[in-house]
């Protein structure tokens, strides 16, 4: 197979399965172009060791490529951690890991298992909120200013800094515009990255990865979209299901302001 191919299961309750159909093909970081080894954010999924060993080759090729990173200007990293090693075998792994990464994501139910617990009536907030909290004292990130940042679904993500807690609502309410939820986390984070590069905001940053998953889940497979262009003047605008972007975002930060 030319790419990794694999299956979701949803049920009821909020649960979900995943299982490899195919041999992971495992990206290296001398995969990454030059444009691409100068993003301002990287999304590793990956295992906790490997994603400590990314990061340095990142860091690596970044700095032989004279990329002027310092403290200050390093790219941000977002960690994915892999669903089948959110396990209590690896908690102590994760931990060590996560001082190297800017955010852990995994969603609701990696999160329980990774301390051997699970959500068996629905999403519980307080078992959220309290396995977040383990691991935000174990400090995320340089000088632990990190975020935990748990998708959960329906109930939309919890934000957790050594600043803030806060619960965001995912942006469909109307369980009727959910079509399909696959690729629905892998928006939410790579909106997430964008808007973390762009204001440095976890908060608002959240709010771009919300609105991104929207338009995920709102069909079978990829959003459509589609440009116009102001007489062939001026910067061209998208339109993803037929919708503005900056006008759905504009409205999710009025519900969430």
């Amino acid at each position: 197979a030319l790419t990794t191919r694999g299956w979701n299961g949803y049920g009821e309750n909020e649960y979900r399965a995943f299982r490899y159909l195919t041999e992971k093909k495992r990206l290296i970081v001398e995969d990454l172009t030059p444009e691409f080894l100068g993003s301002k954010s990287f999304h590793l999924i990956c295992s906790p060791s490997r994603c400590g060993e990314m990061i340095q080759q990142i860091l690596d090729r970044r700095a032989a490529g004279g990329f002027g990173d310092s403290n200050e200007k390093k790219p941000i990293m977002i960690w994915e951690p892999v669903p089948d090693l959110c396990t209590p075998e690896e908690l102590a792994n994760t931990l060590k890991t996560m001082k190297y990464v800017d955010v852990i994501s995994p969603n609701h139910e990696e999160l329980a298992a990774l301390f051997g617990e699970n959500h068996t009536a629905g999403v519980n907030r307080a078992l959220i909120e309290k396995h977040a909290q383990r691991l935000l004292a174990e400090g995320i990130g340089s000088g632990d200013t990190g975020a935990v940042v748990v998708r959960a679904g329906k109930e939309g993500c919890y934000i957790a800094t050594s600043e803030l807690t806060r619960w965001l609502p995912a942006y469909h309410q109307d369980p009727t515009k959910v079509v399909d939820p696959t690729g629905g986390g892998n928006g939410f984070l790579g909106g997430l990255a964008v808007g973390l590069a762009r204001t440095g905001d976890i908060v608002e940053a959240a709010r771009m990865g919300s609105v991104a998953a929207s338009y995920c889940i709102e069909q079978v497979g990829v959003p459509s979209i589609t440009c116009t262009h102001d007489g062939g003047m001026g910067t061209p605008e998208e339109e993803w299901n037929g919708s503005s972007v900056l006008e759905r975002l504009t409205e999710f930060r009025g519900r969430t302001g």
